[in-house]
Formats: structure tokens, sequence, C-alpha cells
């Protein structure tokens, strides 16, 4: 009797086992599926639609198959009133691949006007109601301080992110570069 119980137990355990081992390939490839399509949009840029100072409206994600360089600044801010001209400088270099976005934070359309009179910007100068720019600045994670850039590729996937001035002459502006290098060569 013992023996019956002991052969039972056994051959219950081993069709456990056989079960854990091969039974569940199904249900784990279903999990990774899902996984993978959760997963496969975590470093998508969020999508925004902003007016320009040049009368267009533009959207982020009409903009996928070009490498894009959010730049959140604010007419207010030394630092970035200093990146213009290397802004503008790339911008001319790179134009057939890149698109740079100068995003103003708080300005309004006339402040623009009268700013890039002073400073001339030679890319797309976006605005918005306070309102929705604080919708896009959540949506980019936070923006707690200007300027910051974001570089997104050309799938519309956010690569890295630059809180600070991207100065020439400072480390952070040739990493910036080998990025940009990098996205730019990738089609």
């Amino acid at each position: 009797m013992k023996k019956t119980i002991l052969l039972l137990l056994i051959i219950f355990a081993t069709m456990i086992g056989y079960h854990g081992l091969f039974g569940n390939d199904e249900l784990e490839k279903s999990k990774e599926e899902k996984l993978k399509e959760i997963l496969k949009n975590v470093n998508l840029a969020p999508d925004f639609t902003l007016d320009a100072m040049n009368d267009s409206t533009y959207t982020l994600s009409e903009m996928q198959g070009k490498v894009v360089l959010l730049n959140f600044w604010a007419t207010w801010c030394g630092p970035c009133r200093m990146e213009i001209p290397d802004f503008n400088e790339i911008y001319k270099e790179h134009s057939d691949d890149l698109e740079i976005l100068g995003i103003s934070i708080s300005d309004t359309r006339k402040a623009l006007e009268n700013f890039v009179k002073v400073f001339p910007m030679d890319y797309p100068v976006l605005y918005g109601k306070q309102r929705k720019m604080d919708k896009i600045l959540r949506s980019y994670g936070g923006v707690y301080a200007v300027p910051t850039s974001v570089l997104i590729g050309r799938k519309g996937d956010i690569l890295k992110t630059y809180p600070g001035a991207l100065l020439k002459g400072h480390p952070i502006y040739v990493k910036f570069q080998q990025d940009l290098a990098a996205a730019i060569k990738q089609k």
C-alpha cells in the first residue's frame, strides 16, 4: 500500500513537473509578446502641435524620418541666448537631416518677435499658451530648468536629454555632437 501511494505521488509530481517545464510555453510567449508591445513605445517622444513664428504649425509626429532637437528655452534665460549662434550653425550644417525646434516655455508671440530682432534664430521658434506648454513640459518628464534639449531619432524615439546649455568648448557639447552625428547617420 505504501509503495502504491509512493508510486502515485512520484507519477503525480512528475506530471506536474513536466507541465511546469513544457506546458507554459504558450503562456510565456503570450506574456513576452505583451511585454514587448508595452515597452516598444516607452522611449517614443510625446507628440504635440505648436504654432511657430513663421505662421506654420508643427506636429512632432509628422517629422518622423528626420532627427529632431527640441530646445526648451526662454527669452529671459542667459544661457539660452548663448546657445542660439551654435544652434544656428548646426541647423545650417545639417538642415537636410535635422530639425531644430526652439520651444519657448513662457513667451508670447510679440515678445518672441522682439527677441529675434536682436537674437536671430534660423530655426523654427514655437510657442503656445501657458496651459498647453505646461502639459508639454510635463509630458517630457518635467522640464525643470532652461535650457533643456531633447534629441529625438528618426523613428520618433528619445535618444538623449541634455539639461543645461549646449555650448561649444564644454564636454557636454562634444558628447552632444557625437550623439547628433550617430543619430543622423542612422537611416
